[in-house]
């Protein structure tokens, strides 16, 4: 008897939830009728990461005993979420290749190693270090959206100076990939 009761019960509950989304006619009237509808909108997540440039580092005007400092202002934006995390994979290092340092520039027969950060302002000098695999600790607020015509994130990318000091080459590059990902 229980077990009938409960199936009942939740038989109407359904049918009452089922109902409230629903359209209504409307019925005859003698001076007005009215109907209703509800209305839904879907927003499928949607994200973007765009202005992107290349950077060009050299050591011209570089003081011995510091490190060598370069940012790139993107722009990360989208649509149907509120927070992003990031990722940085370098082609050469250990975070997106073979290198045995997690981001690394390769010249012909030496590898120099650098470090990564992000932020996501355009204002500030200094950003969240990117851990071994790559990753950046924390997640950010989404603050722009999928036109992102106006960069509002930055990537740091640091050679220290021990490494690029010990340079026996003249060039060395790597790919450095920023990957967002919606929360």
């Amino acid at each position: 008897m229980r077990t009938t009761l409960r199936i009942l019960a939740a038989a109407s509950l359904a049918a009452v939830t089922f109902n409230s989304f629903a359209a209504t006619d409307g019925t005859v009237g003698s001076s007005n009728s009215s109907g209703n509808f509800d209305i839904t909108l879907t927003v499928p997540t949607q994200i973007i990461v765009k202005n992107f440039d290349d950077m060009a580092l050299n050591t011209t005007g570089a003081t011995l005993g510091n490190p060598i400092e370069g940012t790139e202002d993107i722009c990360v934006g989208g649509i149907g979420f509120g927070n992003y995390s990031v990722s940085l994979s370098s082609q050469n290092g250990s975070t997106g290749g073979s290198g045995t340092d997690p981001f690394q520039l390769n010249g012909v027969g030496q590898n120099l190693p650098y470090s990564a950060a992000f932020i996501n302002n355009t204002s500030s000098t200094t950003g969240t270090a990117a851990d071994t695999n790559g990753d950046i600790t924390g997640s950010f607020a989404r603050n722009g959206n999928l036109d992102c015509d106006t960069d509002n994130a930055r990537v740091f990318v640091t050679i220290g100076a021990t490494e690029w000091e010990s340079a026996v080459e003249t060039s060395y590059s790597d790919t450095l990939t920023v990957t967002v990902t919606a929360l």
